[in-house]
């Protein structure tokens, strides 16, 4: 019976593979028509700013001493990208009229953005001498703030985010409290059942970079990313979870092109530690290694491939006595790409794919995941804040594949004449939206909606969970 049941998992899973293809190429398709769209829509605003341009430049040649039309000119060509012609078009103004601080403040931040550190200087300074306006004054001290903190060989940048949450299904348990065990119909005890819970919250993440001072500006990189909650309701503080993680590597820059084309790229491989706690007692220690590679292609289209690899190594405590056999090795694939579509808002998409080895068998696993997401910037509709306000929408789709039969549960469908287990396969969607209040410069409002679907084919395992988020967060 046990080998019968085997098969007809085995084909029950197989029989599955058409309609997994078929939900990626849904997704595919979805956010490659987006992105054909964007593609088409960006293509189309670059053309009409060429255009623009090639008219601006033949009126120059007619009325050289026009200086709205060098403006514009100059304007047109850093939308484009086109530093060198925009510096020519503003050199030329100060030929006619040197006194024109505005115009000294925009040479100045095109060479800042051509990485020209001296040379902007040179121009803030100028711009700075000639008795500008406040507003002028005021981007002048932001520019030489950011030269300053540019020419340092130290970088450390980051965010803090805290708040409260509230999960539906804080301990990601069956709706159900009754599952079929070996040893027949069990009704799982309370802490086991579906809880809903707020929490407490807090996450950082920092990162520092010194400058190798190569000639490609090559950096060594330290990451490290933190998270601490603590639930409100007793019967899950048992998950309460604090974690740590710590990368670092050089980070090899390549500005005049990589594996693919011209454009810009660079290779970070970097070792890894980890350190997981659940209910304040450690959970497991994890070390590894990764790469990392980015570049840009096409026009503006970012590219991100990472591979890492971790051994973990798992602790019991009183309330899990099995957790040391969740112990030994992930290795994890991730694929990425970001595109403009406007100059306020982003696509991206996003494969995955995690190799999980571990001591007990019923929990080796491969997982698959799929994630779309996009972010558009605008004005505050309300006129609460003086900033845009930014939102986000996210779709994901992930597939987990178990390597072998789960004790936890009689699926033989019959539980009264015999026992039969299966392998464990669990499908998940997540979607859900984010919202940014922007209360400062760097400072804001985040609330965040989250809904997770989690169905499998062992009813242990399949759970809803809706959480709603909000907390302040803080850049630097």
């Amino acid at each position: 019976m046990y080998g019968l049941h085997d098969d007809t998992n085995a084909a029950s899973w197989f029989a599955r593979i058409p309609r997994l293809v078929g939900c990626i190429i849904v997704l595919v398709v979805l956010f490659a028509s987006a992105w054909a769209a964007a593609q088409t829509a960006s293509d189309q605003d670059r053309a009409r700013l060429e255009a623009k341009k090639a008219s601006l430049f033949a009126q120059m040649l007619r009325d050289p001493a026009n200086l709205d039309v060098a403006f514009a000119y100059a304007d047109v060509s850093g939308r484009l990208g086109d530093y060198e012609a925009a510096v020519s078009a503003l050199e030329r103004m100060l030929l006619f009229n040197p006194n024109l601080p505005r115009v000294q403040l925009e040479l100045g931040a095109l060479y800042f953005r051509m990485g020209s550190y001296a040379l902007a200087r040179a121009y803030f300074a100028r711009a700075a001498a000639g008795n500008p306006p406040p507003e002028v004054r005021a981007r002048i001290d932001q520019y030489l703030a950011e030269i300053e903190k540019g020419e340092s060989r130290h970088h450390l940048s980051g965010y803090v985010f805290f708040g409260g949450q509230y999960q539906s299904d804080a301990n990601v348990a069956p709706g159900s409290p009754l599952i079929l065990s070996p040893i027949g119909p069990v009704l799982l005890n309370n802490q086991f059942t579906k809880q809903a819970s707020g929490s407490l919250f807090g996450s950082g993440s920092t990162l520092y970079s010194y400058d190798l001072e190569t000639q490609n500006r090559d950096t060594l990189d330290v990451t490290t990313v933190t998270y601490l909650n603590h639930y409100v309701n007793p019967a899950v503080t048992r998950l309460d979870l604090s974690l740590l993680e710590v990368t670092a590597g050089p980070r090899f820059n390549f500005p005049n092109g990589g594996l693919f084309g011209e454009k810009p790229a660079s290779v970070k491989p970097y070792i890894i530690g980890d350190e997981v706690g659940l209910g304040w007692n450690q959970y497991f220690a994890a070390i590894g290694t990764g790469i990392e590679y980015d570049q840009i292609v096409w026009n503006d289209l970012a590219l991100k491939s990472i591979f890492e690899f971790r051994h973990k190594g798992f602790t019991n405590a009183p309330d899990r006595p099995l957790s040391t056999g969740l112990g030994g090795s992930d290795k994890l694939v991730s694929l990425s790409a970001t595109k403009p579509i406007t100059a306020n808002s982003t696509l991206n998409l996003q494969f995955d794919y995690l190799d999980q080895s571990t001591q007990l068998p019923f929990y080796t696993n491969n997982s698959y995941a799929i994630a779309g997401s996009y972010w558009v910037r605008y004005d505050d509709p309300i006129r609460l804040t003086p900033s845009p306000w930014e939102t986000s929408i996210f779709l994901g789709r992930a597939w987990s594949n178990y390597a072998s039969p789960d004790p936890c549960c009689n699926t033989s469908g019959n539980p009264a004449i015999f026992f039969s287990t299966s392998s464990q396969l669990t499908q998940r969607w997540r979607f859900g939206v984010t919202q940014t209040l922007p209360v400062a410069a760097n400072a804001a409002i985040v609330v965040q909606l989250e809904r997770d679907i989690v169905s499998s084919n062992l009813p242990l395992y399949a759970y809803t969970n809706t959480s709603v988020l909000i907390g302040p967060q803080i850049r630097f």
